[in-house]
């Protein structure tokens, strides 16, 4: 999309470190027209916005929504997935394949037994996600029991740990559902219940698994019916609406809501989720 506007793109990666990225931000404003910045650091996002109100350049955070005001700067936007409605689509996908089995109440206790995999304590993404996930299930007429609290920090070998913590801990006999926060998490959700026997192919031995993000691997885990489900960010629309707001200075709240048909408040330019299911 750039190339057809014959922008070229300068990109880093700050490897998790803050200096790092500093640097790398820092060095950019001597080159650099605009800046599309994916962050979770704080003080990185306040250094873009200080620095992209000095230089007077356009300014887009992408994925992940910073956790310092950028409303004072006019050029500064952040365009990202529906959080909200990921968990609710999660929810839907869940909803579905209960309905189409019938009943998964494998303890007759009339309760969904649910873990929940998290991402990052206190992250909005994880809070947004889940609790999204929770009312729209609740909704459909779900006692829920979310069995414990595990945040995993986003990460497949720290789900994968948790899990089987947690398959000690409960039993997988008692275990009738996993929803993450994302897909990585999913995967080593999986991986663990795998190592028991689950989910390789037997009708009497398989939990539903969702994810969120649309990851190769986790679409193929949805392809092989090892998992029932993802929902997948727009990122096509996404990458669109983050290059017209770095070359059109024109562009308004109101015009993207018109072209695109999306949720656009404050300058936070929220996509759509489509699922991907097979069950």
């Amino acid at each position: 999309m750039a190339e057809k506007k014959n922008i070229s793109f300068m990109t880093h990666d700050a490897k998790s470190n803050s200096l790092n990225q500093r640097f790398q931000i820092d060095n950019d404003f001597s080159y650099g027209d605009s800046t599309i910045i994916i962050t979770n650091d704080n003080a990185s996002a306040q250094n873009v916005i200080n620095l992209s109100k000095k230089n007077r350049i356009p300014l887009v955070f992408s994925l992940i929504r910073p956790q310092v005001s950028f409303l004072s700067f006019p050029k500064a936007w952040f365009v990202g997935p529906n959080e909200a409605l990921a968990g609710q689509m999660q929810a839907e996908i869940l909803n579905e394949y209960i309905k189409s089995k019938g009943n998964i109440d494998k303890n007759h206790n009339k309760i969904l037994d649910l873990v929940i995999m998290r991402g990052e304590k206190s992250n909005p993404d994880t809070i947004t996600r889940t609790t999204s996930l929770m009312s729209g299930l609740i909704q459909h007429g779900y006692i829920l029991s979310p069995m414990t609290e595990n945040y995993a920090n986003w990460d497949f070998d720290e789900a994968y740990r948790i899990m089987g913590i947690q398959i000690k801990k409960l039993g997988l006999e008692n275990i009738e559902a996993i929803a993450a926060n994302n897909d990585d998490m999913a995967l080593g959700g999986l991986k663990a219940i795998q190592e028991f026997g689950y989910n390789k192919g037997e009708p009497d031995k398989f939990i539903p698994i969702v994810g969120i993000g649309g990851d190769s691997a986790a679409i193929k885990a949805v392809d092989e019916k090892v998992i029932i489900g993802t929902v997948v960010p727009d990122l096509d629309t996404m990458a669109k609406i983050t290059i017209d707001l770095i070359t059109d200075s024109s562009l308004t709240e109101q015009k993207i809501r018109d072209t695109y048909k999306l949720k656009v408040e404050n300058r936070n330019v929220l996509v759509n989720y489509s699922e991907q299911k097979n069950f």
